[in-house]
């Protein structure tokens, strides 16, 4: 079972599927929960059971038990089938809600359900960092501010300093509704961005080299000429004699190591090597597939007239924000609209760059 995947799934074939076995401790847990038991009761039955958790151990606490409860990943989401039923897990949530306030808790969590929401998604549009939840201080809050985002390295006096934008909980939604609305007004916005030709590693490149001269069949002596080509090449660039050094060392030990390649088994070889390093490296493209599966959740969709989170969920994958109330929203297929939002939720289109 992998550290990061939540209890109730398991890897088949490169795809995440429900794990009957563990599903059943999931669905217990909601199950006993909504009929009244306490966290701490659950964690205890299942430790008395000797059931194990996600990492393979009886060990189960009350905290534990609550990030499964409150997990919105069972509802099912672009990589995890549903687990639990929407009415079993809003039942529970209104159920833990409730019992915040009834322990006098729940004043202090304003804004949880956005902190869960937009929790790592929103990024600062200067230095690249993660925005933090911020609640405004009870003077503040008097005066009618509002919860912000704001860059994580946005530190005043002690030293780090980003200029990064700030934006509400409410200005993020009005960010997604006039980002995706565009989007279903214009369907060519759903075209993903042109990707750069992939880069190879130095080692696939030394892999390369190597490769043709043993198929090329050349000796050390053959090489001379080539050698003496390359060294008029950087004596002219002016790099000095330390890189002619390092490239004459380099081609010689591949010229020597050339003579015991030069047969079909150490060809394999290196073309087994090459394809080792070639897929160490390689990046899954799999934008095609994403803007399909994106326009198949556009298709016959209206407007919004008001934040969808079900739609959020499925399409935005980051939200950058900018100074001057600027961002941009990024959707599932890497493609993005930004836009400039205001105070009051005004929004209006700005051309994407």
């Amino acid at each position: 079972m992998q550290w990061h995947m939540p209890i109730g799934y398991k890897v088949v074939n490169g795809k995440i599927t429900i794990y009957e076995e563990h599903q059943k401790i999931v669905e217990g847990i909601f199950h006993d929960y909504d009929k009244g038991i306490l966290t701490i009761k659950i964690a205890k039955s299942l430790k008395e059971k000797g059931v194990c958790n996600a990492h393979d151990r009886v060990a189960w606490t009350h905290v534990s038990i609550g990030k499964i409860l409150e997990n919105h990943n069972y509802l099912g989401t672009e990589f995890y089938p549903q687990l639990i039923d929407k009415e079993l897990f809003d039942r529970v949530q209104k159920r833990r809600e409730q019992t915040r306030i009834d322990k006098g808790r729940g004043s202090y969590r304003p804004g949880r359900d956005e902190r869960i929401l937009f929790g790592g998604v929103i990024i600062c549009g200067e230095c690249g960092e993660t925005c933090s939840h911020i609640q405004p201080r009870s003077r503040e809050k008097r005066k009618g501010s509002t919860a912000k985002w704001k860059c994580r390295n946005y530190i005043y006096q002690n030293h780090v300093f980003c200029t990064g934008g700030l934006i509400t909980d409410e200005e993020v939604k009005a960010v997604c509704v006039s980002a995706i609305n565009q989007m279903i007004q214009d369907k060519t916005r759903m075209c993903p961005p042109v990707t750069e030709k992939e880069a190879v590693s130095m080692e696939y490149r030394k892999i390369e080299r190597r490769l043709e001269i043993a198929k090329s069949g050349q000796k050390q002596d053959d090489t001379e000429p080539e050698m003496q080509n390359m060294k008029s090449a950087i004596q002219n660039s002016g790099v000095g004699e330390a890189v002619w050094e390092s490239e004459r060392t380099e081609h010689n030990h591949i010229s020597v190591n050339t003579r015991q390649e030069n047969s079909h088994a150490d060809i394999m070889t290196l073309l087994y090597e090459r394809a080792q390093e070639r897929y160490r490296t390689l990046e899954i493209n799999d934008t095609d597939f994403r803007t399909r599966k994106m326009k198949e959740i556009l298709s016959d969709r209206n407007e919004l007239a008001e934040f969808d989170e079900e739609l959020y969920r499925k399409l935005v994958t980051k939200i950058i924000v900018y100074k001057n109330n600027t961002a941009k929203a990024v959707f599932l297929n890497g493609s993005s609209i930004k836009v400039e939002y205001q105070t009051e939720n005004k929004i209006t289109e700005k051309e994407q760059k």
